[in-house]
Formats: structure tokens, C-alpha cells, sequence
């Protein structure tokens, strides 16, 4: 039976890959978020700081 290089068992590449994936996720949410509730977001903010 052969046994797998140490380049085919080190998974920290793979795991980066993922990471940045997730981080990249992330970001394009949160920009669709602020790009469709940027105003309301604005207004909300507003109003607390008039109260306050």
C-alpha cells in the first residue's frame, strides 16, 4: 500500500483557501447589505443621535 507525501497530507492550503472564501462572502454580503440599506442605516442612526 502506498503511503500519501507529506505534500498531499498538509491540508493548511486548503484550509486558507476556505478562510478566504468565507471572508470574501462576507464582504460581498455586507456591501449588498449597505448598498440596499445604506439610507435607511443612515436615517436610523440619525434619529437615535436626535433622541439622544
Amino acid at each position: 500500500m502506498l503511503t500519501k507525501s507529506k505534500f498531499l497530507r498538509d491540508n493548511r492550503g486548503i484550509e486558507s483557501t476556505e478562510v478566504a472564501l468565507i471572508i470574501a462572502a462576507v464582504v460581498l454580503v455586507s456591501y449588498g447589505a449597505y448598498v440596499l440599506l445604506g439610507g435607511n442605516i443612515a436615517a436610523a442612526v440619525t434619529d437615535v443621535a436626535e433622541k439622544v
